[in-house]
């Protein structure tokens, strides 16, 4: 990790839209290089925010610059970051008091839940455009591409589970099943991304099959007759299902990670080789191109 990174990320004077205040990037780098304790980072990081005169216009430019470190920092400081986030989002709130409440935000809160930026997560990283692009790819562009698109998967499922950003589960029940419900899934990428959600989330997306949570993330038209917006255990069970017809075909190849620590004296139940799962127990398949 390279100091180099922070100081690329700080905007220049006359477009300061196009990067971060250096104060921010400084406060990053003390966290992310020096080890800065999350409490006092996120304090640090913030402070150039909470002084500023627009506050709320000002707030993207930092979540632009955490977006970047979750992404392009070595893989390792993802559970950092989401540390720091996450002690970001638990900041007191100021006092928007007298002509202060003019510049308030419009969501009436400066940190609470991280306002904005999960929609900006969305507007920078949801784009699906990138299905159309590859066949004009080189091998090697494709591979970057590859590597963003799960890391992106993992940062997500990782951000969900944190409850940190307002990333909603929907958008691991759109992972999945874009992955195994669509005969046209580019497997080199949906399998892997999918693989992702499932070794970091897959207790609660579990959890939804059986409670038979709606999202809207299953209404859209796939393959296999699977359009409604109901997850349920069928649904599961076909993904379990898909999951092994795709390894026959495409000799995809799988490998078991213990997700959580075992229970003293819990039982461990087997579902059709994808998922063993109790309470306290859960091993999943990591699945990955072979």
């Amino acid at each position: 990790m390279s100091e180099t990174w922070f100081k690329e990320k700080i905007a220049p004077p006359e477009k300061e839209e196009d990067g971060c205040h250096p104060d921010e990037a400084e406060a990053l780098e003390a966290y992310c290089i020096q080890g800065t304790e999350a409490s006092v980072a996120a304090k640090a990081i913030t402070c150039r925010i909470q002084s500023s005169d627009n506050p709320g216009h000002d707030r993207p430019r930092l979540w632009g610059l955490l977006m970047d470190a979750l992404i392009e920092l070595p893989e390792t400081q993802v559970p950092a970051l989401i540390k720091l986030l996450n002690a970001i989002q638990k900041l007191p709130e100021p006092e928007w008091t007298g002509t202060a409440k003019a510049e308030m935000p419009y969501e009436g809160f400066l940190w609470r839940q991280l306002p904005g930026f999960g929609h900006l997560w969305s507007d920078c990283h949801k784009l699906d455009h990138w299905r159309d692009t590859l066949a004009a790819k080189s091998s090697k562009d494709r591979d970057v591409m590859r590597t963003a698109h799960v890391r992106k998967a993992e940062v997500e499922a990782r951000l969900v589970v944190a409850e940190v950003g307002g990333i909603p589960l929907d958008w691991g029940y759109e992972c999945v099943a874009d992955a195994l419900e669509r005969r046209n899934a580019i497997l080199d990428f949906d399998i892997p991304a999918a693989a992702r959600w499932i070794t970091i989330a897959g207790h609660l997306l579990y959890t939804g099959a059986v409670n038979g949570i709606k999202s809207w993330a299953l209404e859209s038209r796939r393959d296999f007759g699977k359009e409604d917006s109901v997850m349920t255990l069928d649904r599961w069970l076909f993904w379990e299902e898909r999951m092994e017809e795709l390894q026959r075909q495409t000799g995809l190849t799988t490998g078991v990670i213990e997700a959580t620590d075992k229970a003293p004296g819990k039982t461990d139940k087997t579902v059709s080789g994808f998922l063993l799962r109790n309470a306290d127990y859960i091993v999943i398949l990591d699945i990955t191109c072979g």
